[in-house]
């Protein structure tokens, strides 16, 4: 009996939590740092970036870590988001962007890592073809450091093993990829599923 009960409810939690995923699942989300990161001075289409993309490096939400993919976009460290979860197939250079948060994953995790593999990550986003953190659409005019090691990620970026991202995407304020993957619709059917399957074997 309490079995049954049991199973009972993880079934009415798992459709409660199926109902709002028919349509968009969204997460609340809170920004509360970028770290590791290196302040530097860049520039997109030749336009100054907002204050806070100065600071390149992991971002850091309540949910965890991730990185910017849409460098024009604004974002304040202290401020709460509403964001949609997006399959990452719609995500334009999906596959470039998980290859180079793999390799970040893989290396040290330096402040200098985190501020190269996150510029490197607008290069491939702003669509430059030259790879080059020096010329194009993405320029950072100081760092030398954070150059070469965006440079360096971009140049190896077909050697490093890709990871399974979450697209986050706001109307109006930064797009981002985690890698604390959050739970998609189907997983959550499929808990519903499997709680009604052990239920029924039971009875």
């Amino acid at each position: 009996m309490k079995t049954t009960k049991l199973l009972l409810g993880v079934a009415a939690i798992a459709v409660a939590l199926m109902a709002p995923c028919l349509h968009a699942q969204t997460l609340n989300a809170h920004l509360i740092n970028a770290d590791p990161q290196v302040l530097v001075s860049v520039t997109f289409d030749g336009n100054p970036a907002h204050a806070e993309l100065q600071n390149a490096g992991q971002l850091n939400f309540n949910f965890g870590p991730a990185f910017c993919v849409e460098p024009l976009a604004g974002l304040s460290y202290g401020e709460n988001l509403v964001y949609t979860i997006q399959s990452p197939a719609t995500l334009a250079q999906y596959s470039s962007i998980s290859k180079l948060v793999g390799g970040y994953l893989a290396s040290a995790k330096t402040a200098t890592d985190a501020a190269g593999v996150q510029a490197a990550i607008w290069e491939v986003v702003m669509g430059d073809t030259g790879n080059s953190l020096s010329t194009g659409n993405v320029k950072l005019l100081d760092s030398p450091a954070v150059i070469a090691s965006a440079n360096n990620y971009l140049a190896n970026i077909n050697t490093y093993t890709p990871v399974a991202l979450t697209y986050l995407t706001n109307s109006t304020r930064q797009d981002v990829v985690t890698w604390n993957l959050v739970p998609e619709p189907s997983s959550l059917m499929l808990v519903g599923l499997a709680s009604i399957g052990l239920l029924r074997r039971k009875r």
